[in-house]
């Protein structure tokens, strides 16, 4: 017989043990979507794989969209954490981009550690690569809105390690916003060529969607942008 949900349970209350059912669905949801595809994946499986009842996936989601946004969320702070720590070592007291942002002799060795870090949480986990690049497309408004915002948050990073406190101008935004989108579009041929699901052009060769290559190239876009518009 279970615990009413007013009495602690195992050493945790009601709503203890609420949120830790939500991050094993979390859990879940991102080996499910991560590997079969959102599409492939019902509610009923993803209980079954988190070893809950259906009831306990309605406490936390109202549907298998909110779960995959869950998902997506989750998976976007993760790789925003990496990319934090990866840049704070060239930052003011390894924390803060001060007034000015980062110095200008170190924006090429931040544009790389931090886009290395980035990369690295979704070539080192095809399940958050295939949520974050494939799967939250197009299912949904709602998920749409999620996506976007998400992307806005990443021209805000590179905006105030370029920027500091100073106030980004209508160019320098944009400037940010293209960034975050020429590196997606990267990974997402990287990701779909690598795992079958578009072939590469004819005369591309077999390096076009080679992942240092495409950090490469990154790197530079970062820092033309840095040296042209952000600087």
């Amino acid at each position: 017989m279970s615990a009413p949900e007013g009495r602690r349970y195992g050493g945790a209350d009601a709503d203890e043990r609420r949120a830790r059912r939500r991050v094993e669905l979390i859990a879940a949801g991102l080996d499910l979507f991560g590997s079969d595809g959102y599409a492939n994946t019902s509610v009923k499986r993803v209980c079954e794989h988190a070893g809950l009842t259906q009831r306990y996936f309605y406490e936390s989601f109202s549907d298998r969209p909110a779960l995959l946004a869950a998902v997506y969320g989750d998976c976007v702070e993760f790789a925003r954490a990496a990319t934090v720590a990866a840049a704070a070592g060239f930052v003011a007291d390894g924390g803060g981009v001060g007034a000015v942002g980062v110095a200008a002799p170190d924006a090429p060795d931040v544009a790389r550690a931090a886009l290395t870090a980035f990369v690295r949480c979704l070539a080192d986990d095809a399940r958050r690569a295939r949520v974050m690049l494939v799967e939250v497309v197009g299912v949904n408004p709602d998920l749409e809105r999620l996506r976007l915002n998400a992307i806005h948050g990443w021209a805000d990073l590179i905006l105030t390690l370029a920027l500091g406190e100073q106030t980004a101008d209508r160019t320098q935004r944009l400037a940010a916003i293209g960034l975050v989108g020429a590196v997606t579009q990267l990974l997402v041929d990287w990701y779909t060529s690598a795992n079958g699901e578009f072939a590469a052009p004819a005369d591309a060769g077999p390096d076009l969607f080679d992942l240092d290559a495409i950090l490469d190239v990154s790197v530079e876009l970062f820092i033309a942008a840095y040296e042209s518009l952000l600087g």
